[in-house]
């Protein structure tokens, strides 16, 4: 009987590491924790290679740098003529306040950062904006000097498409933190109710903050609103697991274009793997999106988690890509 997924994790300490020992061993390629928590190393045959939380040796420094900063992202992707949303540097909040007036929906988020730290969606009011610049510029960890983004905001549906080489390994619709009402407990409380299941499967809590409030607000609904039964709350813009999002898998039914898309946007920004996040209308067939986001160094967490779908042992192909290029 294999080892459980607990195992692997006590082994290696890291929720990264823990996914990769694990396929290593369904691969029959060695490998040994060289830094509780931090970093393993691979050995098939003679060739051996490591991998540190979630950096690979897929890893190049010119795509990852175009992907970590995202207006060297939006900027490669439309020399490409692959779909973005429309993009703007933000020196100031005159020029966020400008770029919002132009657009109205919009997304304001640091030029550099993980996890949705200090994005803001849909601000409402001239205030909103200036609130949202300051918020974006603190949390930026861009050196450059582009410190703040405005994005035009894009409707629809989120989806992480995982890829390696040529291959879509993983396709994973993100859902915004919601609720579904009982007819009998208010927002808050099922909010309680929602994170206490999540403590359970060790998933991010639905935060109560700014961006709940005014999501609510747009709804005319309050955390004291007692929802109908079956009836769906979403509580916020952004779909983060970090900030108590759920997920599906979605394979089957996405329409070739989104993979074909998701495979050129990594060739485009010259990397071999990645995690593209694409906001699609209706992804069972083509039509409008566009390319949110790149990330570089994907987790493999969301499709490990699932809420609905399939589970994809996405690190076995991983590795598997690794180590056919190691033999070449």
């Amino acid at each position: 009987m294999g080892k459980t997924y607990k195992e692997y994790l006590k082994k290696a300490g890291n929720v990264h590491l823990a996914y990769y020992i694990e396929a290593a061993d369904i691969l029959g390629i060695d490998y040994e924790i060289v830094v509780y928590r931090l970093m393993a190393k691979f050995s098939y045959q003679d060739k051996h290679w490591f991998i540190i939380n979630t950096v690979t040796p897929l890893t190049n420094s010119p795509g990852s740098t175009i992907a970590k900063r995202k207006n060297l992202t939006n900027l490669v992707l439309k020399d490409f003529n692959i779909p973005v949303p429309e993009q703007r540097s933000l020196n100031s909040a005159v020029e966020a306040l400008q770029f919002f007036n132009e657009f109205k929906d919009i997304v304001i988020k640091p030029a550099q950062q993980l996890g949705g730290k200090g994005v803001s969606i849909l601000p409402q009011t001239e205030n909103d904006v200036i609130k949202a610049y300051g918020i974006a510029l603190e949390k930026n960890r861009s050196k450059t000097s582009t410190k703040v983004l405005g994005e035009e905001f894009i409707k629809g549906e989120n989806y992480r498409f995982l890829v390696v080489g040529e291959e879509v390994i993983g396709i994973i619709k993100r859902k915004a933190a919601h609720v579904i009402g009982n007819g009998k407990d208010n927002i808050e409380k099922l909010i309680q109710k929602a994170n206490e299941e999540k403590k359970k499967v060790i998933l991010s809590p639905i935060l109560i903050d700014n961006e709940v409030k005014t999501k609510l607000k747009k709804e005319k609904k309050t955390l004291l609103y007692i929802p109908k039964d079956k009836e769906e709350v979403i509580l916020r813009y952004n779909c983060n697991l970090t900030s108590g999002g759920t997920t599906q898998e979605c394979a089957k039914e996405t329409d070739q274009y989104y993979k074909d898309l998701a495979i050129e946007t990594i060739k485009a920004i010259d990397l071999e793997f990645g995690g593209v996040d694409i906001i699609a209308e209706n992804i069972t067939k083509p039509g409008k999106c566009a390319i949110n986001e790149v990330n570089y160094n994907p987790g493999l967490r969301l499709h490990y988690h699932a809420n609905k779908g399939e589970i994809v042992k996405v690190a076995v192909p991983i590795m598997e890509y690794i180590r056919d290029k190691y033999l070449k």
